[in-house]
């Protein structure tokens, strides 16, 4: 196990301390209280008289019931006595369907099971990450022991979206380091040639100077793509809306690259619903939604592919689709396909900033829609936008 694991077991073990001392104290005193002494309190409350010791219980599982870690109460014969909310929720158990059931039935995992074993055998608390097979979770699992009375107190914590947040975050450096590399690259490479003596032959250092001032303007556009995502993201889209026709607009947009279109033999069709009321909207940052996912389009469509683009509307929305017979998008890349700089592997080396789908998203969701993709591998995507439309 590398010293990151052991830094985050660390990490979340002392966090869970505090709950875990706690509700095991507690839950021994409540056990323990009756051999201590015999004399009760009575308290009326509704009708319904309550021991000291059933008050204890009573707070003790509201404190649980509020806390986000999965929270169970193990007795004799690893039987469940008590599941908080969030361990419900976590392994998906209606509250009457636990009782009398099993640690092993309830949590449905060998290595959870195990290290209640374990815990059991030793006497000793136990703690572990453990990923389910089942569930495909990262959980933070740790049993500490009841005071001498056979009971055990299990608390799991539940990382899962924690390690997707920390994945998306690594991808995106890699992303960015992997973006910028290229073109810088390119122009040290050009640049060191003209340094050695190209620069000497008019005709060579003409074409460097061309290709370095192409890179440039790939950084300059990635560097410019982020600053808006960021903008976005921070503030929101701040220009004013106006009502566009969204027939017209889509046909601009068409048109601007119907040669891109053309010069790879794609077919591109366009069906507007007559009649379609007017979307009340910032026309650029929508133009520039159509034209990453069209651009989109005609760069991952074969030769001869056809691309299909429709509006209409959908209740008090307009519905937007743009369909090509592309490549297609591998089913497990489609949860990540609107991350920043997020590229499916055989995309990788292509052009872009891969902020465009990212962007779109913030713009469509400023405008109060939404945006989507469905997409068969080898058989094309087709991605879907909608606006709100005029009462």
């Amino acid at each position: 196990m590398n010293m990151d694991i052991w830094l985050l077991i660390l990490t979340v073990f002392l966090s869970s301390a505090v709950i875990l001392y706690v509700a095991a104290y507690l839950f021994g005193y409540r056990l323990t209280r009756k051999e201590r002494s015999n004399k009760y309190s009575g308290h009326i409350q509704s009708g319904t008289i309550f021991t000291d010791d059933k008050i204890a219980s009573i707070a003790i599982k509201r404190a649980l019931s509020e806390i986000d870690d999965g929270v169970l109460i193990i007795s004799e014969n690893n039987k469940v006595s008590y599941m908080n909310n969030a361990a419900m929720k976590l392994f998906d158990i209606l509250p009457d369907k636990w009782d009398g059931q099993t640690f092993i039935e309830v949590v449905r995992d060998h290595e959870c099971d195990a290290l209640l074993k374990k815990s059991v055998n030793t006497g000793e608390p136990q703690l572990s990450l453990i990923r389910t097979h089942q569930m495909k979770q990262l959980l933070h699992v740790s049993v500490l022991p009841g005071e001498g009375n056979g009971s055990y107190v299990v608390i799991i914590k539940d990382l899962t979206e924690r390690q997707r947040i920390e994945q998306i975050r690594k991808d995106l450096v890699s992303n960015i380091a992997h973006e910028f590399r290229t073109p810088i690259a390119s122009i040290r490479l050009l640049a060191e040639t003209l340094l050695q003596g190209a620069v000497n032959d008019p005709s060579v250092s003409a074409d460097f100077l061309r290709k370095m001032d192409i890179e440039s303007i790939k950084l300059q556009q990635m560097t410019d793509d982020l600053n808006q995502l960021s903008v976005i993201e921070s503030d929101g889209l701040t220009a004013e809306k106006g009502v566009v026709d969204i027939g017209r607009l889509i046909g601009q947009t068409v048109e601007r690259l119907r040669a891109q279109a053309n010069r790879k033999g794609l077919s591109i069709n366009v069906s507007i619903e007559p009649g379609m009321p007017a979307p009340v909207i910032d026309k650029a940052a929508i133009e520039s939604v159509l034209m990453n996912l069209l651009h989109n389009a005609i760069k991952y469509s074969g030769p001869d592919g056809q691309i299909t683009i429709k509006a209409v509307k959908d209740g008090n929305t307009l519905l937007v689709s743009i369909a090509d017979t592309g490549i297609g998008i591998f089913a497990e890349e489609l949860p990540r396909i609107f991350e920043r700089f997020y590229k499916v592997d055989k995309s990788r080396n292509t052009e872009g900033s891969g902020l465009g789908l990212a962007i779109s998203k913030h713009i469509i969701a400023s405008h109060g829609g939404k945006i989507w993709v469905e997409s068969v591998e080898g058989k094309g995507s087709t991605f879907y936008f909608t606006l709100p439309l005029p009462a």
